[in-house]
């Protein structure tokens, strides 16, 4: 669905938390970035942010249920960028609230986890987490290179 005001544009998805439609919604992801003007190497970055956050949210939002959910996502297109809304059931998670891991420790010292959302962090411009209406929603946001189109 495409709702446009003034020069904002919004797209929303809805996709099965199951792997094997992954691709299927990064190809959809890429081809509205290509419609707002993003560089290649910008689109790269979103889609592998993307991959990775959600990734987890099939992975851990609905752990332990039994039949697929769904994640909601709402692209926003305005002047200046482009934000990606992860929206899940899940219970509350914030990952940005976990201290970023040391990766100058090796291997075997290190805690188990925290690395997909500082690869997120180092990919995306702006990285925002906060909870609405009983849900997760992880903002990713693009704000470089975009221009009118």
């Amino acid at each position: 669905m495409m709702s446009e005001n003034s020069n904002i544009k919004i797209t929303r998805l809805c996709l099965l938390t199951e792997l094997d439609h992954l691709s299927v919604f990064l190809d959809h992801i890429r081809e509205i970035a290509q419609t707002a003007g993003l560089a290649e190497a910008q689109i790269s970055r979103l889609e592998l942010a993307m991959e990775e956050a959600l990734v987890n949210v099939f992975n851990y939002a609905y752990e332990g249920r039994t039949h697929a959910y769904t994640v909601f996502c709402q692209v926003t297109i305005q002047a200046g960028g482009l934000t990606v809304d992860i929206v899940d059931d899940g219970p509350p998670f914030d990952p940005l609230a976990r201290t970023d891991p040391d990766t100058s420790l090796e291997l075997d010292e290190r805690q188990p986890g925290g690395l997909g959302i500082l690869l997120i962090k180092s990919l995306i411009d702006e990285v925002s987490y906060h909870r609405e209406d009983g849900r997760n929603v992880l903002s990713l946001r693009i704000t470089q290179a975009v221009h009118e189109g």
